[in-house]
Order: C-alpha cells, then structure tokens, then sequence
C-alpha cells in the first residue's frame, strides 16, 4: 500500500493545547511551569517499531518539525494539525502531531477528545485519540510526535478545502493518562 501525502496549497496550523495532570495510582503530579523565555527546538520522535524504517509520512514529519522548531508554548502539551493528509481509498488519515512542552515526560498511554469545525461545520466532534507510547513514541519535554487520524474522503475534502485559519476551530481537552 503505497502512502501518499497530500500538503495543502497553503500551510494551515490547527492548535489545541492543555496543561497536564499527571494522575496515577500512587499519588497526583502536576508538571512544571517553564517560564523560560527562550524556547528549545522540537525534536521528532518515532516510536521504537519505526525507528529504523523508511516511511514516508514519518520522514515528512520529520521535515516538518525540522522547518518549525517553536511550535507550542512552554508549560502546555499541543496538537497541531499541519495540513497533512494521506493512505489510500479504503483507508484515509488526517496526520496531527502532538507536541510536549512541559517538564515532564511523557511516557505512558493516554487519551484526548478532539474536536475540529471549519466554517461552523463540524469535521470532528468529540473524537476520543488514543495516543499509545508504542504506535507514536515518548514524549520527552520538547519533542512531537505523529498521531495519525482515520478520516473518511468526505472529511479528506473538507481538510483539503480549509484555506482560511480565521474559519477554523480546534480543542484538545481531557487529556487522560492510562495506569501503567
């Protein structure tokens, strides 16, 4: 199955972010506040199984985060969507990317409800991401990662069409680690 990406005529960032709890069995963690106002360039990560495999969509990632170091604001975890879309006509992905600007790693499995309209039309609503260590990797304080999202044509269309960043409106909330 070859995978094709497909860049928007023009570049369109989408942007969520939240602070992140960390919550677990033992005890709550909240992570640190950066106040540094010189932000450390972003490193992309791939998950282990991928490290060493040529891909196209992970090496367009890569690209990416090379050409836009700064992306997010320190203390908060960000989803960006870059405009990237790829697969074939049984299976569609919207590429988002996550991106750990906290202190903290992120090193276990979670979850996050994403919601994405575009001229008041919505495209994702209440779309629970799971995000998994071993299909995206761990977050270290100031890297991203790729989360691929299965769309359907209609939606590739509509993201295909989204040309004007002032139309659009994205949240990223309830961001949920899972026990490990």
């Amino acid at each position: 199955m070859k995978k094709v990406i497909v860049l928007m005529t023009s570049l369109f960032l989408l942007t969520g972010c939240v602070k992140v709890s960390f919550t677990g069995p033992k005890k709550e963690e909240k992570t640190s506040q950066s106040t540094s106002s010189k932000k450390e360039p972003l490193t992309f990560v791939r998950a282990d199984q991928y490290k060493d495999q040529d891909n196209e969509v992970l090496e367009a990632s890569e690209k990416f985060i090379k050409e836009h170091p700064t992306l997010g604001e320190a203390g908060k975890v960000f989803v960006f969507f870059p405009g990237y879309t790829f697969g074939n006509e049984e299976n569609r992905f919207a590429l988002f990317f996550i991106v750990n600007r906290t202190t903290t790693t992120i090193d276990r499995d979670g979850s996050f409800v994403l919601n994405l309209e575009y001229d008041g039309e919505p495209l994702f609503k209440d779309v629970t991401v799971d995000y998994e260590i071993n299909e995206s990797g761990v977050l270290k304080p100031n890297t991203a990662a790729a989360i691929p999202i299965k769309i359907t044509k209609e939606q590739e269309e509509k993201m295909k069409g989204m040309n004007d960043s002032s139309k659009a409106k994205m949240s990223f909330n309830d961001f949920k680690f899972k026990d490990k």
